[in-house]
């Protein structure tokens, strides 16, 4: 059984799971997730929903179910020291840019016998699509060129995933937006997979998405351009005209 760890923050253990893969496929091996709980964030972001720290108990237990769904990983436990074979926070001292590049390969530089298919499903789901737009936009990594009431020019479902505040500023522009509720990560991945397309910014809910391979419209951000789409139907935009012209190829 091969044993990881990682601090956090959820994006980026999402974004893990390629090289976490990898290395099970190299061993024959399952592997076990330690996630280490309650770290601080290396930069203190404004509107960061875990205040000054990368994972918390509550974000642990919302994260597990989703991790667990994936066929090679046997465990997701909380981290108090134990063995490992691959730190997974390794990258952090590795001199890397974090504000750029692509964060799934962030583990391969910190671990080069990890070489992987960015692209291909890590997670699955057998809901079937359905007629609504998923919308995911953090207060953090927003791209001021793009406004999202231009969704109000298409008569179709409209569904917010994210934090309560996050909805509050999102009604403003979208009315007619419903706030969804899930009970863990996992639910989410379902709702991301049966909607019909996957709006968001550079978030942990993007992640899913992008881990998902289901289509999906990524909100680029300027100072933070560290996700990098590839695989399955997207569209990665930084401005106004390309939003639109996501919205029009892909709810044509």
């Amino acid at each position: 059984m091969l044993k990881f760890k990682h601090s956090g923050n959820t994006g980026d253990i999402i974004y893990s799971l390629n090289a976490i893969r990898k290395a099970c496929q190299d061993n024959e091996s399952l592997g076990v997730l330690y996630l280490h709980l309650n770290q601080p964030l290396r930069h203190i972001m404004a509107g960061h929903p875990l205040g000054n720290v990368m994972l918390n108990e509550y974000m642990f237990k919302m994260l597990r179910p989703l991790l667990l769904s994936c066929e090679f990983i046997a465990d997701v436990m909380v981290y108090n020291g134990q063995k490992i074979d691959y730190d997974l926070d390794k990258f952090r001292n590795i001199g890397l840019n974090l504000g750029g590049g692509d964060i799934k390969k962030w583990y391969y530089y910190a671990y080069p016998e990890l070489t992987f298919d960015i692209e291909g499903p890590l997670f699955t789901s057998d809901n079937p699509k359905e007629d609504f737009l998923l919308i995911n936009r953090t207060n953090r990594y927003q791209n001021g060129q793009i406004d999202y009431s231009y969704l109000n020019d298409y008569n179709i479902k409209q569904m917010f995933a994210g934090t309560k505040d996050e909805f509050e500023v999102m009604k403003k522009n979208l009315p007619r937006i419903e706030y969804l509720k899930v009970n863990d990560f996992n639910e989410l991945k379902d709702y991301i997979s049966s909607s019909k397309v996957f709006i968001g910014n550079q978030s942990m809910c993007f992640a899913i998405a992008e881990q998902l391979q289901t289509d999906r419209i990524l909100e680029v951000c300027f100072g933070c351009p560290n996700v990098i789409p590839a695989g399955g139907e997207f569209y990665d935009v930084f401005n106004q005209n390309g939003f639109k012209y996501a919205l029009n190829n892909l709810l044509k």
